[in-house]
């Protein structure tokens, strides 16, 4: 991964579209898989090079294609298969860290703890 597929985010886009995505779910870790999905989109869709409300859209739709199947691979596999259509050779092991990153700091968003 380079230093700039390794960037964050800014949370003030995060906090924005968090915040209008699935307002039904509850509290606790749908609430924080939701910004999970959030970050990870908005972090894959800057890469891949969407931008304004395109990039909101894609950060949603990477949340919907979370309810496919249980667990993370419907993830992982868009996220891998968009950016590698983009030009951006990320391993499977590079996504799911970036999981890991984003689910700590929707946990850190939020005030909860796991």
């Amino acid at each position: 991964m380079t230093e700039e597929e390794l960037q964050p985010m800014p949370l003030t886009i995060v906090k924005t579209a968090a915040q209008s995505a699935h307002p039904h779910e509850e509290d606790g870790l749908g609430s924080i898989r939701a910004r999970r999905n959030l970050l990870a989109g908005y972090w894959a869709g800057s890469l891949i090079g969407f931008t304004g409300d395109d990039l909101g859209r894609y950060a949603r739709d990477l949340h919907a294609v979370d309810h496919v199947v249980t667990g993370d691979s419907d993830v992982i596999a868009r996220l891998s298969r968009d950016l590698a259509t983009a030009g951006h050779s990320l391993s499977k092991t590079d996504i799911e860290a970036a999981l890991r990153r984003f689910h700590a700091q929707a946990l850190k968003d939020t005030g909860c703890t796991e």
